[in-house]
């Protein structure tokens, strides 16, 4: 049986680096902070910055580790489950194509002894 698998994804929210951090005191960050503390409070969220283009620049991306939904859940497993299935017709077509090899070869070379 699957188990659930934890996903590490990305939130939708926009977070402007800038605004965030951008000339503002230790205090002030804390300050932006508290905004997310309070609006995801109970949730595994984390900052993520991304680098981007050749000139250095930033992007903070907010993200957050959680359980698979049921909905992914049932996705995942169903998808995994036809790759299994895909992966036992495709072991089983190779499997009689070199049977049917071997017997062809064994006819031809039985003969010759």
């Amino acid at each position: 049986m699957s188990k659930r698998k934890i996903l590490d994804v990305e939130v939708n929210d926009y977070i402007d680096f800038y605004d965030v951090l951008d000339g503002k005191t230790p205090d002030g960050v804390v300050e932006a902070m508290k905004y997310y503390q309070e609006h995801y409070k109970g949730r595994d969220i984390y900052f993520d910055i991304q680098s981007y283009g050749y000139d250095g620049g930033k992007e903070l991306k907010l993200r957050e580790r959680r359980p698979e939904t049921d909905k992914e859940f049932e996705k995942r497993t169903q998808a995994e489950k036809k790759e299994r299935a895909v992966k036992r017709e495709a072991k089983a077509v190779k499997e009689a194509r070199e049977r049917a090899e071997y017997e062809r070869l064994k006819k031809k070379f039985g003969e010759l002894s």
